[in-house]
């Protein structure tokens, strides 16, 4: 599996949008030539993976002009979920490591470029050197491993279509990038049909193989095949109702249809279980608002004494 670059930015302040050149140099443990960031710290070079602008709403994105994502390469073709911490990437002669994803507090996707950039930029540091241009190969010559306590995550989405081989699967893939910034292991990704034996046993599954947390996306609404919400319910001994309310909530924001999401939340022996909305857009939206809670909630699930309190 490989990817490409792009494009090779650079700026010599920082603070300010980085300009694409014909060419870098990237030093070892300092980063590339005549930008700004380059010094003795974990993020001496940065890189975007262009597939995660899919995450970014089309109107934002529509404004955005190609290779101005303020990183210093741009790269295309690997996928982000790949991206992890511990990553070793070779572009020719070139060695980066991959220390650090993102850099800044959750912003909703509204905020554009600021959001895509410090979220879903990857940063690390040169261990080699090299010469790089756009159009040169990126492979992935060591993989990140996961740390010890990594959380179980299993992704469900409910489509007939999707598994009729009719809809690329989306919202499974966002699924999948949200997996990876929580150092999460997916034990299984799923796109099963709207029938309430298969979620039934895909549900079953994931708390069988000792999942964490257990995502579906699909099948919320009111329409006769929507029946996630009610399976989810046979299988939970105790709701969680918060996330999906606020889920809903934050919906509601953009459109009066989310009053008619059924969307459940709740816990199956040690699963934390969590209904999604179908559409890629609001799967984005709705990961955004709960995210921040995930590993708490899987903390306590897992024994976490500690208060959940804050001190005033």
């Amino acid at each position: 599996m490989h990817g490409h670059v792009i494009s090779v930015n650079l700026s010599k302040v920082r603070g300010v949008s980085k300009h694409p050149v014909d060419k870098g140099i990237l030093t070892p443990d300092w980063g590339l030539k005549g930008d700004a960031h380059g010094g003795d710290w974990d993020r001496q070079v940065s890189l975007f993976p262009v597939e995660t602008m899919a995450l970014v709403p089309k109107a934002v994105r529509a404004s955005f002009e190609p290779n101005t994502y303020s990183e210093n390469l741009t790269i295309e073709g690997l996928p982000p979920e790949n991206l992890r911490i511990g990553t070793v990437l070779a572009i020719g002669t070139v060695r980066i490591k991959i220390l650090q994803i993102g850099k800044s507090a959750f912003e909703p996707p509204e905020s554009g470029r600021p959001y895509i950039v410090s979220r879903e930029g990857r940063f690390g540091r040169v261990l080699a050197g090299g010469t790089v241009k756009a159009g040169d190969i990126v492979e992935i010559v060591e993989e990140g491993a996961l740390p010890p306590d990594a959380p179980g995550i299993a992704l469900v989405t409910l489509s007939d279509k999707g598994a009729a081989g009719q809809r690329e699967d989306v919202s499974g893939r966002f699924l999948r990038w949200y997996a990876t910034r929580m150092g999460g292991r997916v034990l299984f990704s799923e796109i099963i049909p709207d029938e309430k034996a298969e979620i039934r046993a895909a549900l079953r599954e994931g708390v069988a193989a000792g999942a964490d947390l257990i995502l579906t996306t699909g099948g919320t609404g009111l329409g006769p095949r929507d029946v996630t919400p009610d399976v989810t319910l046979e299988i939970i001994d105790r709701e969680v109702p918060g996330f999906a309310e606020a889920m809903r909530a934050e919906s509601l924001k953009k459109t009066p249809n989310a009053m008619i999401s059924r969307a459940v939340s709740g816990v199956a022996g040690k699963s934390l279980i969590i209904n999604l909305p179908g559409s890629p857009k609001a799967v984005a939206e709705c990961m955004e608002v709960i995210f921040p809670a995930l590993r708490h909630a899987i903390d306590k699930l897992r024994g976490d004494p500690t208060e959940c309190a804050t001190e005033l």
